[in-house]
């Protein structure tokens, strides 16, 4: 069987997927802003008939068989193997929800037939599986699989105490010792209890890299490089350093990675005369610094130079590093500054970084590295510090959306007009409702503030999406139904929004409009459990998002690759039916005079072309920065 042959299904949906990557992308061309709407409009059409396509043939062709696994022949579990493997290769972060589901079974099929080297190589790909869903997290701190990433890596490893020498196969042994390694990729955290356990869980692996003896055991095994990424993988703990809490010799072994790694660039660049990689020269750099070797100051100096290192028109890796990580990691280096005085001289960089951060992604195509630069891109929002002069961390976060996600762009504009709207109209009927909200005691202190809140409900509908910034490529990307592996992440957005807005004082009050947006209002359904809108200053502005998201997201489907838009009535009748159970009455009764409702069904017509418009002109304004 040639090694690159699949299943006709297989190789249909690989094309499909392929073909949704392309589309994710922007249009292209010397449109009219017209032209570009229907464009989005086109490539939405075709992403949910790829999606029903994709759906359809893993439905008839791949689900039944994981199903009955255990009765597969040794020819499917080949062809499986070869298809979950183009799934997520390296970079290549295809479907990865499919990739672990697909190695879930063949897991299952190596324990029941004792397949050894097959059960350690399949533990390692699902904790690989694993991760690569657990980055869409970063650099939040919530975790779904980390303890699970751990048990798989961990399983997989041990079998260098248990069973290594009766193995005879070198890509089984570099399996346990890949698995060995990647151990660590489960603790994320700056407290001391985890980097503890990174730390040890690393200093053994390279211990074990480092002995002669094991190396004299399979010395075809790429043994040097094994030992180069862990001291990699190693300087992550520069997150720990960050902290301020690590001891000594947490520098000591982070500074002894850097250095390695220095040496090695080093030398690889004059042999190949080719610069430095800004990525490995920032991780030298900050061990320097965190260990005194470099003042703040000069390290700032040096990670300016970074993000200017590479040319506007190369969308490789390191590139990616120098035009969105380096200015993340600059804002996060001026926090520690020593007063708003030094910080304020640093306004200048940091606009110029943020204005060539948002130029490169928005011209960055969709690649296999679409994860990566949502990594990073998340990155500089979380890192991102507020000074004046500087671009503010509101157009960042839309000009993110504007670029990677441009329907998401338009929902959410066309979300806050939509709450603007009812705002307007709560405070005309219902002004005690709002009552509470920040500077408004009472029914008049609404009404007198009428401008000021319809303003805050636009922003708010403009916000309350802000987690999805985690899931752009889980949205975009995969051509099928979604798992409840899909669920379980996507309905993080709302925690993760929250997270993200409460960072920064100019987005700290809708972060609860962000976290609340899909509980329902008698607190009986909905997610993130755990939390209660009422008991939120901003439970108004909570309700009456909730409402105009389900208005902005039911009629129109530019976007959304799951389902055709419904008509506004037959979304209005969906409101009164969850009327008190999942959306607040007093906003869902705002909509009974049909004078009204005729009025927002007008407008919302008109705000989906002004929406699309609005998206044109930011991503024009971003060619220009």
């Amino acid at each position: 069987m040639d090694e690159l042959e699949l299943k006709p299904y297989q190789a249909e949906y690989l094309a499909l997927l392929s073909s949704v990557n392309k589309g994710a992308g922007m249009p292209g061309g010397d449109l009219t802003p017209e032209q570009f709407m229907e464009a989005l409009r086109a490539s939405s059409q075709a992403s949910r008939q790829a999606v029903a396509r994709g759906t359809q043939l893993l439905r008839e062709n791949l689900f039944p068989l994981l199903d009955d696994i255990l009765s597969a022949s040794e020819e499917e579990i080949g062809y499986l193997e070869r298809f979950a493997g183009q799934l997520m290769a390296g970079q290549q972060q295809k479907d990865a929800p499919l990739h672990y589901r697909i190695h879930l079974a063949l897991t299952s099929y190596a324990r029941r037939y004792k397949k050894r080297d097959m059960l350690i190589r399949e533990l390692y790909l699902l904790g690989m599986s694993l991760y690569n869903m657990e980055t869409m997290l970063t650099p939040n701190k919530v975790r779904l699989y980390a303890t699970r990433m751990r048990m798989y890596f961990a399983e997989s490893a041990s079998h260098f105490e248990t069973d290594y020498d009766e193995i005879t196969d070198p890509e089984t042994r570099g399996y346990i010792h890949r698995s060995m390694g990647n151990i660590v990729l489960s603790y994320e955290g700056s407290d001391k209890p985890t980097a503890q356990a990174k730390l040890a869980a690393m200093a053994r692996s390279i211990s074990i890299l480092s002995d002669p003896d094991v190396r004299a055991k399979t010395p075809s095994l790429p043994w040097d490089r094994y030992l180069y990424m862990s001291h990699q993988e190693r300087t992550t703990m520069l997150s720990y350093l960050r902290s301020g809490s690590a001891e000594p010799e947490v520098f000591a072994q982070v500074l002894e990675s850097a250095q390695i790694i220095q040496a090695r660039q080093v030398k690889a660049a004059r042999e190949r005369n080719e610069p430095l990689q800004p990525r490995w020269q920032y991780a030298y750099f900050a061990a320097q610094y965190h260990c005194g070797a470099m003042l703040l100051p000069e390290f700032l100096d040096a990670l300016y130079a970074l993000s200017t290192s590479m040319p506007d028109d190369d969308y490789g890796v390191q590139s990616m590093f120098s035009h969105v990580s380096a200015p993340a990691l600059y804002m996060e280096y001026c926090k520690k500054l020593p007063d708003e005085r030094a910080r304020l001289r640093c306004a200048g960089k940091v606009d110029r970084m943020l204005r060539r951060l948002c130029r490169w992604i928005a011209r960055a195509p969709s690649t296999e590295y679409n994860e990566q630069l949502m990594f990073n891109s998340r990155q500089a929002l979380y890192g991102y510090l507020e000074l004046p002069g500087a671009m503010s961390f509101f157009d960042l976060l839309q000009n993110i959306f504007a670029a990677r996600h441009p329907t998401g762009y338009a929902k959410l504009w066309k979300a806050g007009r939509v709450a603007e709207t009812l705002c307007r109209w709560a405070v005309e009927d219902c002004p005690e409702r709002l009552a509470g909200m920040p500077d408004c005691p009472d029914a008049a202190a609404v009404a007198a503030r009428r401008d000021e809140l319809a303003a805050f409900a636009n922003q708010a509908g403009r916000l309350y999406d802000a987690g999805m910034i985690h899931f752009f490529n889980l949205v975009l990307l995969p051509c099928r139904g979604l798992f409840e592996e899909d669920y379980d992440l996507m309905q993080l957005h709302a925690w993760c929004g929250a997270e993200l807005l409460s960072y920064h004082p100019s987005t700290a009050p809708f972060a609860d409009v962000a976290h609340g947006h899909h509980c329902h209002y008698d607190e009986k359904g909905g997610y993130p459990m755990g939390f209660s809108p009422r008991s939120s200053p901003y439970r108004a502005m909570i309700h009456i998002v909730s409402v105009a998201d389900a208005l902005t997201a039911g009629t129109d489907d530019v976007g959304n690759r799951y389902r055709e838009a419904k008509s506004f009535g037959e979304i209005v009748d969906e409101l009164r039916e969850g009327s008190g159970t999942q959306y607040a009455p007093y906003v869902v009764d705002l909509l009974q005079k049909p004078e009204r409702q005729a009025e927002l069904q007008e407008s919302m017509a008109r705000w989906t072309a002004d929406a699309y418009r609005a998206l044109y002109r930011r991503r024009a304004r971003m060619a220009e920065l």
